[in-house]
Formats: C-alpha cells, sequence, structure tokens
C-alpha cells in the first residue's frame, strides 16, 4: 500500500563495508576495511598499512584562493620522484571513481617505481575549500576496485553538525568545531590528543588494559599515579556510582582571577576520568585554561568520547 512503509534491502555497498571501521581525523573521515590499520599520523597526513604494506595514503589542507589542479599534480611530482624516483603522469579517473567522487572536484594521477606503483585522485571542495590527495598501492584487480570505490564513496572532508568526528585506533571522539589539534601521543597502552580554541587546552586521554594497570585498585589509586593528578592533589569526587572521578581548581576569589590572567601558566583545572570495564579502557578528559571553564561544554566531550 502506498502509505505503508516497505522494508529496504542494504545496498551493494551497505553490504560490503558492513563490518568495515571509520577512520576520521582532523576534519576527514572514510572507511576501510577491518584489516587496514593507520601506520603513520600526522596533523593532515595519513598512511594505511594491510599485512605491513601500505595501500592508501591521504593528504588534505586547507586551500586559499584560486585551486589549480596542474599546480597541485606538479608538487605531487616534485615531492614523489624525490622520494621513489618513479615516474608520475596524469590520469583521467575511470567513470566509476568520478561517479563516487561526485561532490568534488577531481583530477588523477599514476605513478610506476621500479617495485611499487599507485594511482589516486586530486579532490577539491568548493563548500570547505579543502584540497585532498588519496592515494592507492598495489593491486588493481576487479573485487579490491570495489573497496577502492566503497572508499572513495565514504569519504568526507566537512560535517554539518558544528561537530568533528575523531575516530583512530580504538577511541572515537565528538569534538566542537573551534577546536583545533595542537599535538598527539599515541603510545603503547597510552594514546593523548591534545585540542585548543586559543582560551583553553582540552586533552583526550586513553589507558589501556585498565584491569592489568589497576590491578584490582580503583580509580582514585590510579589518579595518584598520573602526574597531572599528583601534582595538583586536589580532593577527588566521585561521579556515576564511582565508575569516575573527577576534580577542579579555580582562583578563590576576584582578585586571584584577575591575577591569573597574567600570568603565562594556567590557573583553571578540570579533570575526569572514567573506567570502561566492556572495553577494558580507561579513559580520561582535562581542560586547562587561563580564564573560567565551561564545565557543560567539557561534560558534552566527555559524552561523546568513547572506546571502539
Amino acid at each position: 500500500m502506498g502509505g505503508e512503509e516497505q522494508p529496504t534491502q542494504p545496498s551493494r555497498n551497505e553490504e560490503l563495508t558492513d563490518h568495515w571501521k571509520q577512520v576520521a581525523w582532523n576534519g576527514i573521515r572514510f572507511k576501510t576495511p577491518a584489516d587496514w590499520e593507520v601506520s603513520r599520523i600526522d596533523s593532515r597526513h595519513l598512511i594505511l598499512e594491510r599485512e605491513a604494506q601500505p595501500v592508501m595514503e591521504v593528504k588534505w589542507g586547507s586551500v586559499k584562493g584560486a585551486f589549480s589542479h596542474k599546480a597541485h599534480l606538479k608538487r605531487l611530482v616534485a615531492s614523489q620522484s624525490r622520494k621513489l624516483k618513479g615516474r608520475i603522469a596524469e590520469w583521467f579517473l575511470p567513470p566509476p571513481w568520478e561517479k563516487a567522487l561526485a561532490g568534488f572536484e577531481t583530477s588523477g594521477f599514476l605513478w610506476q617505481a621500479d617495485r611499487a606503483g599507485g594511482r589516486g585522485a586530486i579532490l577539491f571542495c568548493q563548500a570547505c575549500r579543502n584540497a585532498t590527495l588519496i592515494q592507492f598501492f598495489g593491486e588493481s584487480s576487479a573485487k579490491y576496485e570495489k573497496v577502492l570505490l566503497a572508499i572513495l564513496r565514504s569519504f568526507q572532508d566537512h560535517g554539518q553538525s558544528g561537530r568533528i568526528l575523531w575516530s583512530i585506533f580504538d577511541i572515537k571522539a565528538k569534538m566542537p568545531a573551534g577546536l583545533r589539534l595542537v599535538r598527539h601521543r599515541f603510545e603503547v597502552g597510552k594514546y593523548e590528543i591534545v585540542f585548543s580554541d586559543g582560551r583553553q587546552n582540552i586533552h583526550l586521554q586513553r589507558w589501556a588494559p585498565a584491569a592489568a594497570i589497576l590491578g584490582g585498585r580503583d580509580l582514585r589509586w590510579f589518579s595518584g599515579t598520573i602526574p597531572e593528578f599528583a601534582a595538583q592533589q586536589p580532593p577527588l569526587s566521585a561521579v556515576d556510582d564511582s565508575k569516575a572521578v573527577e576534580w577542579s581548581i579555580s582562583p578563590a576569589d576576584q582578585w586571584r582571577r584577575m591575577i591569573c590572567r597574567l600570568k603565562v601558566k594556567p590557573s583553571y583545572f578540570w579533570f575526569r576520568l572514567w573506567h570502561l570495564e566492556d572495553k577494558n579502557r580507561i579513559l580520561g578528559v582535562r581542560a586547562e585554561s587561563k580564564h573560567p571553564l565551561d564545565f557543560q561544554l567539557l561534560k558534552r566531550i566527555c559524552s561523546g568520547y568513547d572506546s571502539l
């Protein structure tokens, strides 16, 4: 019947990507097969590997003024020739690639060296004025082509909600668009990503495996092992049935608040830790500023920060 909603069948693309993972970093996002791992990560540069071999590279950045695909290709030629001493040339994107990237102005390229080769696309988005280089390495079978097309269809370089998705390794966060990436560190057992809006720094932290780290002890004990906690030694308060702890520090009176604004170091601090027992992770959000902190904003960041 016309008024009755009919069940929809998943598309071939949805079936293919059903068990894929999403990579989201500094404004861009795309899906990849589960066994593709990020092996290099800079502020606007990612390299992914499969079985210790590079399979994909993404570089992006904002463009001021006019954008030229030819100029971008020339810069690519200069950088690639130094690295690989290979031959790079313009490549007309096949129609399936053009369709997958229909929201962008596109051009293509391919290159071949003695033991390596690749092909990719240069994208320009009129809406956000980002330019992106995406290239794939290795095979070009029909099965592999379906994988590449699914990745290209999933690629986005800006959102609409005012919040930016960050999804890397086993953590995921939704951060306000006004926060910019300052630095990141991914070490065995501990991750940290630091953001700033010019007034405050916000740190996302993650520790694992939680069971081994805690050894049967609680978050209060663990907080004492973290330099940011131990140095300040503030009183802790338990939240969410003791599965989270938090503390905050701020100047006691208006005169001290005025003095604090003149200091180089921040005087306002807030820190929350919580234990995800089912994920075997400990997550933390820390904020520091010379100005009063927006606790509602910080709690929204906590609610959007999770482990996969």
